[in-house]
C-alpha cells in the first residue's frame, strides 16, 4: 500500500530558533568579502564603516532591545509550528524588506520539459496529455495517494507546501472596504500609487495586550498580521477548486475538470479536443477587441500591480475570482519552433513580443501569461514548460510535480500497450476519468468589456512588460561537467557548480557580489526553504589566487576542493535548520514593526537597533546581485530564474551525470561570457585533477619510451606542416604525455578556444604562466590519439623494437578515461599505416531521477497498489 501523503507531518521536528549572536556574526561574515580590497583581502576597503558596523552589532547584542526581539520570536515558537509562521517570510522571500523595482522581470522561475516520446505530437494532444497527468496528480494529492517525499538519508519531508500548488494565487492585501470605496471613474495617475503606499503606512494598532495569550493562534490572527507586509502581498487558497483556466491568444476560457470526489472528468483525448476547440476559436475570433493583454498586469511592480488589481476587482469581481480560484493556468502559446535554444527559453517563459505594424498593438504571445499562479505552457510546436510564482510555491515541490506529470505522460504509452493497465501509472489508486464526452457543459469563455481607463492601464502594463522583454537576455548552454566530475573530485556536484560560478564571476569582474542559493528546509514543520550566502573570505582568496601565478595547479585544486567542502557543510547546516537568513529577516521585521507586536523599545534601545538594521552596508543582503539555484533532472532541458535586481544575474542549472545545463538571465550583462568563463574554470579544475592523478600512476618504461617517440613523430609532422602558410596560420594541438608530469606542448597550444586565450585578458594570461589554458577542441579537453606514420625511421633501440613486436596498451581503463582518450594498440605489422583516431563520445545518461537541492525528492515512486 502507498503511504498516506501527510502521514509524517505531525512527527516532523520544529525548525530550530537560532542564537541571535551567532546569526549576526554569520550575517556580518557574509558581507565582509564585498568590502575587502584586492590582494588577498588583507584590509577592508571601508575600514571606518566596517568597524562602525561591528561596534554597533556588539552594542545591540548587549542591549535589552536584542533580548526583547528574540523573546518575541521565542514566544512565537512556543505557540506555533514554526517561529516564522506569523511573519510571512516565505511569501516575501529574501526581498522581504525591499520593494522589487519596476525594471526587473516577474519573479517566476520556469522549467522546460523534455520532448514527448511521440515525435509528431500536436499542441492540442500534448496539452491534453500533460493536463490529464496534472489532474491525476491533483487527485492523488487530495485523496492522500501521493507518496510523501524524503531526503537522501530517508528523513521525511513536509508535504504541506503541495497545498499551495493548486487553487492558489498571489494577491494584494486590501483593507476592509478599500475595494468597495474605490472610484472606477477616477483616471489612472502615478500619484494614486503614492497614495497606495501612504495607505499602507497608516497602520492599524493592536487592540491591547502584550500577554503571551495575545500571541496564541486565533481565527483572525493572520488577518491581523498581514497588514504590516511592506508589499501588501498575501495568498488566497481555494481548496475546493475544480476548474482550470485556459489562455489562448489573449482570450480566456474556463473548464470544470474534477468531480465531487476530485477525480478527473475527462481523459487526455477528450481534453485534447477541448484544447483544439479553444485554439480554433481564439484564432477565428481573434481581434483587438476580443484579445487582451490583461495578464501583463501580473508582471507589474507590486505597487502598480496592487492598484491594477483593485480596479479590476471592483469592475470584474466574479471573473477575477474565477481566475484566482482555478487549479492552474494552461497557456496555449501560438509561437513556433526556432533553431536557437535561447529563443526557445524566452518564448516558453514570457512569450514572444510582436508589435502589429498597422495598429502598433502588441500581438505576441507575451500577452498570454498570468504570473500570479502556476502555469502550464504548451507552444504551437508542442514544447512545454511549467512557470510558477516563487512567493507561494516551493521549488522542490514544483520539481516533483513537473517530473511526475512528465513521467505519467510517458507511461501512457505503456498503458496503451497493456490495455489500460492502471499499474502503469505513478498513482494506480486514482480512478481513470469517465468516458462521457460532455465537455461543452463544463466549458465557458470570459468576455471582457473594459472601460477606457482600464484599457489604458492594461496597455501601459503591456508596454512596460515589452520593455522588460526587450532588455533582458536569456542564455542557455551545456557545460560538459556533471556528477561524474564531482565524484572523481570527491565533492558534491552542486558545490562544484556554485564555487566555479563564483570564480568565473570574479575572473570577469574582479570583485565579489552578494550571492544567494536556496536550500530546502522541508525536513521541519511548516517550512519551505532558506537562502545561504555563497561568498566567504576563504572563497575570495581562492578567486584571487585562481587567476594569478601565486599558486601552482595542485594548490589551486586543493583550495577549490576545500571551498566545495565548506559550501557543502553550510548546505547541510541550513538543511538542519540552523541557517541565519530567515532568522535575521525575522528580527529585522520585529524591529521595524515593534509597535504592532507590542515590543516596547525605549528611545535608546530604538537608536541602538536602528544603527544595525538601517546600516547601508546591509543593503546587499536585501538585493543579491547573483541568485543561483539547482533544480531539475533528465525530464527537463532547462531551468531558469530571474535576477533580483536590474544589475544582477539569475542562474538556474540542472546537473546530470556528464553535463550541466545552465540558463543565465540578466539585463544588459554578458551572460554568454560568464558561461564561457564557467567552462574555462571547470576545464582547468579537471586538468589539475588529471595531472595530480596521473602522477600517482606507475607506467612501464616501455610505454614511457613510446610516448617520447610519439612526441618526436608529431614534432616532425608539425615542422613539415609549418612550412605551408595555410597550415601555419592555425594552431596545431598536441597530446599531453601524462608520464612527464608537466605540460609538453608547443607555444600555440596555450591558446584556448580558437585563439582567444583567457578572454584576451593579456595581463591575466601573462600573470598565470604556471596554469595557462590548454588547447582544446570546443569546451572538452581532448588529447590527440597516438598515431604512427610512414615518417617513422627504423632507428629504434632494442628495447623499443621488442615493444613494437607485440601489442602494447595501457591496461588501466581508469587511466584511459582520466587521460581523456584511448591509446591505440600498435602492431609492428602495420607500423607504416596511419591509425584512425579514436574519439571519446560524451554520452548523457537518460536515467530519470529527481534531485532538487541536495535531497532525493521523489526519486522512487511506488507503483504497486
Amino acid at each position: 500500500m502507498t503511504m498516506s501523503t501527510f502521514i509524517n507531518e505531525k512527527n516532523l521536528p520544529k525548525l530550530p530558533l537560532p542564537d541571535l549572536q551567532k546569526t549576526l556574526e554569520e550575517m556580518e561574515d557574509s558581507l565582509k568579502p564585498l568590502y575587502y580590497a584586492d590582494g588577498y583581502y588583507k584590509h577592508p576597503l571601508h575600514p571606518e564603516e566596517s568597524s562602525e558596523l561591528h561596534e554597533n552589532i556588539e552594542k545591540f547584542l548587549h542591549s535589552n532591545a536584542a533580548v526583547k526581539l528574540q523573546e518575541k520570536l521565542k514566544m512565537f515558537d512556543r505557540f506555533n509550528g514554526c517561529y516564522l509562521d506569523k511573519l510571512h517570510l516565505d511569501i516575501n522571500n529574501h526581498t522581504s524588506t525591499k520593494e522589487i523595482q519596476d525594471d526587473v522581470l516577474p519573479r517566476n522561475p520556469f522549467l522546460i520539459l523534455a520532448e514527448d516520446a511521440t515525435s509528431d505530437i500536436s499542441q492540442a494532444v500534448r496539452s491534453g496529455v500533460l493536463c490529464s497527468s496534472a489532474l491525476r496528480f491533483v487527485s492523488a494529492l487530495r485523496q492522500n495517494h501521493l507518496p510523501p517525499d524524503c531526503g537522501s538519508d530517508g528523513k521525511p519531508m513536509s508535504m504541506l507546501p503541495y497545498t499551495n500548488l493548486f487553487g492558489t494565487t498571489r494577491c494584494p492585501v486590501f483593507e476592509h472596504g478599500e475595494v468597495e470605496s474605490f472610484d472606477l471613474n477616477r483616471p489612472y495617475d502615478e500619484s494614486d500609487l503614492e497614495a497606495e503606499l501612504n495607505n499602507l503606512s497608516a497602520q492599524r494598532r493592536p487592540s491591547t495586550a502584550s500577554s503571551e495569550a495575545s500571541n496564541q493562534p486565533s481565527a483572525n490572527s493572520d488577518d491581523d498580521l498581514e497588514f504590516f507586509n511592506v508589499h501588501g502581498i498575501t495568498k488566497k487558497q481555494y481548496p475546493d477548486s475544480k476548474h482550470i483556466m485556459i489562455i489562448s491568444k489573449g482570450q480566456y476560457y474556463t473548464l470544470e475538470v474534477l468531480d465531487e470526489n476530485d477525480n478527473a472528468l475527462f481523459t487526455d483525448s477528450q481534453l485534447s479536443r477541448v484544447f483544439q476547440h479553444i485554439i480554433d476559436d481564439s484564432t477565428t475570433s481573434y481581434s483587438l477587441k476580443r484579445a487582451t493583454a490583461l495578464g501583463s498586469l501580473t508582471s507589474y511592480s507590486f505597487k502598480n500591480w496592487k492598484y491594477a488589481r483593485k480596479r479590476l476587482q471592483k469592475r470584474y469581481p466574479q471573473e477575477l475570482n474565477v481566475i484566482d480560484s482555478a487549479l492552474f493556468i494552461v497557456v496555449l502559446d501560438e509561437s513556433t519552433s526556432t533553431s536557437d535554444i535561447n529563443e526557445d527559453c524566452k518564448r516558453l517563459y514570457y512569450g514572444t513580443s510582436i508589435v502589429d505594424d498597422v495598429t502598433g498593438f502588441q500581438v505576441g504571445s507575451c500577452t498570454s501569461r498570468w504570473y500570479d499562479k502556476l502555469q502550464l505552457v504548451v507552444t504551437a510546436d508542442s514544447k512545454a514548460a511549467v512557470i510558477w510564482d516563487s512567493f507561494t510555491c516551493d521549488g522542490s515541490v514544483v520539481l516533483r510535480f513537473t517530473s511526475d506529470i512528465y513521467a505519467e505522460s510517458i507511461l501512457r504509452l505503456a498503458r496503451e500497450v497493456h490495455a489500460g493497465d492502471p499499474h502503469f501509472s505513478l498513482w494506480p489508486q486514482v480512478p481513470k476519468a469517465s468516458s462521457k464526452d460532455a465537455w461543452t457543459e463544463k466549458f465557458s469563455k470570459i468576455t471582457w468589456s473594459f472601460s477606457h481607463i482600464l484599457n489604458t492601464h492594461v496597455h501601459l502594463s503591456e508596454t512596460k512588460l515589452t520593455d522588460l522583454i526587450s532588455k533582458h537576455d536569456i542564455v542557455h548552454t551545456t557545460i560538459p561537467f556533471g556528477r561524474r566530475t564531482a565524484q572523481k573530485l570527491g565533492v558534491r556536484a552542486d558545490s562544484l557548480i556554485q564555487i566555479a560560478l563564483q570564480i568565473a564571476h570574479y575572473a570577469l569582474y574582479g570583485k565579489m557580489v552578494f550571492s544567494f542559493e536556496p536550500v530546502s528546509t522541508r525536513f521541519f514543520q511548516n517550512s519551505r526553504s532558506t537562502f545561504i550566502p555563497i561568498q566567504t573570505q576563504e572563497l575570495l582568496e581562492l578567486c584571487q589566487l585562481f587567476i594569478s601565478n601565486s599558486l601552482n595547479e595542485t594548490g589551486k585544486l586543493e583550495k577549490f576542493i576545500t571551498a566545495c567542502n565548506d559550501h557543502s557543510e553550510r548546505i547541510q547546516k541550513a538543511q538542519r535548520g540552523t541557517g541565519f537568513e530567515k532568522h535575521f529577516n525575522a528580527i529585522k521585521y520585529l524591529f521595524k514593526f515593534h509597535d504592532h507586536f507590542d515590543i516596547g523599545l525605549s528611545p535608546e534601545e530604538f537608536e541602538i537597533s536602528s544603527k544595525v538594521f538601517n546600516d547601508a552596508m546591509l543593503e546587499p543582503f536585501s538585493a543579491p546581485e547573483l541568485i543561483a539555484s539547482n533544480c531539475g533532472n533528465s525530464a527537463m532541458t532547462a531551468f531558469g530564474v530571474t535576477p533580483a535586481v536590474p544589475q544582477g544575474f539569475g542562474i538556474g542549472y540542472i546537473i546530470k551525470n556528464e553535463q550541466c545545463d545552465i540558463t543565465l538571465t540578466s539585463q544588459y550583462r554578458q551572460g554568454r561570457r560568464l558561461a564561457f568563463m564557467l567552462k574555462w574554470v571547470l576545464t582547468e579544475i579537471n586538468n589539475y585533477w588529471e595531472l595530480s592523478s596521473v602522477k600517482s600512476v606507475k607506467i612501464s618504461p616501455k610505454v614511457d619510451q613510446l610516448y617520447e617517440i610519439d612526441n618526436a613523430i608529431n614534432q616532425l609532422k608539425f615542422n613539415s606542416l609549418s612550412t605551408k602558410p595555410e597550415i601555419a596560420k592555425s594552431p596545431v594541438q598536441f597530446a599531453e604525455r601524462p608520464n612527464l608530469g608537466s605540460y609538453q606542448q608547443s607555444s600555440s597550444s596555450s591558446i584556448f578556444n580558437g585563439g582567444h586565450g583567457f578572454l584576451e585578458l593579456k595581463g591575466h594570461l601573462e600573470s598565470r604562466a604556471s596554469s595557462r589554458p590548454i588547447s582544446r577542441s570546443g569546451s572538452n579537453l581532448k588529447l590527440s590519439a597516438m598515431n604512427t606514420t610512414n615518417s617513422l625511421q627504423p632507428t629504434l633501440s632494442n628495447g623499443l623494437e621488442d615493444a613494437l613486436t607485440s601489442t602494447i596498451s595501457i591496461t588501466s581503463e581508469v587511466l584511459k578515461q582520466n587521460a581523456g582518450h584511448e591509446i591505440l594498440k600498435i602492431d609492428a605489422s602495420n607500423i607504416g599505416e596511419t591509425q584512425p583516431q579514436v574519439q571519446k563520445k560524451n554520452v548523457v545518461s537518460s536515467k530519470f531521477e529527481i534531485n532538487f537541492d541536495r535531497s532525493s525528492v521523489g526519486r522512487k515512486v511506488n507503483t504497486r497498489g
